[in-house]
């Protein structure tokens, strides 16, 4: 770890080598692999599949990331249901931080961040304040109510750890450890959180 805080002060690409070198053989749902001529990543729960359908431009993890498998679009890309049966062959470091990044936007940025010790996840109050037109109306969710979207929308349905506290002056959340894994942070609530959080405050019922 004392490797990676280092490697965490350079370039994204030279940051993923050092976590590469250091095990970190996971992100998400897909699974990294060095090979003598670049690097190998599929779905974790295709590991000694020899029928995948096999990808060499690290641009077309955009499309492995778009679709489920039953064909629906994936609106949100760290949600454990990344479609499976594929295998990507790419020959660099560059290459495989820009499939990664297209597979699960932002990831390694947020990760490095953190090593160094950055504020990156204000308060949930905070965000929600800052919204305008349709989602203005999220800044009246509550506490409680915040509560119940994280355990019913975002632990079920997300592969991210939440950074941010609730209100200003919480407690912040710490991130766990990741043993061999890229660690997935959530920094800010995403738009299924605030389309939920506007449901929640119009569903209220009406004072008579």
């Amino acid at each position: 770890m004392d490797s990676l805080h280092a490697a965490a002060h350079e370039s994204l690409t030279e940051f993923l080598s050092a976590a590469i070198s250091s095990g970190c053989c996971q992100i998400g749902e897909a699974v990294i692999k060095k090979l003598p001529s670049g690097f190998s990543i599929r779905h974790e729960a295709d590991a000694g599949r020899e029928d995948l359908e096999v990808f060499h431009s690290p641009e077309e993890a955009a499309g492995i990331a778009r679709w489920e498998d039953s064909g629906d679009y994936r609106p949100l890309k760290t949600r454990p249901n990344l479609r499976r049966g594929w295998e990507l062959q790419i020959k660099s470091p560059d290459e495989l931080r820009l499939a990664l990044d297209l597979l699960y936007p932002a990831s390694l940025g947020n990760w490095r961040a953190v090593l160094r010790g950055e504020k990156i996840a204000p308060p949930l109050r905070e965000s929600l304040n800052r919204q305008t037109g349709m989602y203005r109306i999220t800044g009246l969710l509550t506490r409680d109510e915040a509560t119940r979207l994280i355990e019913s929308l975002c632990r079920p349905c997300c592969l991210r750890q939440i950074l941010w506290p609730i209100e200003p002056g919480d407690t912040e959340p710490q991130p766990n450890s990741c043993t061999g894994r890229i660690p997935l942070f959530c920094t800010n609530p995403c738009s299924l959180f605030l389309g939920k959080a506007r449901e929640t405050v119009k569903s209220r019922p009406v004072a008579s």
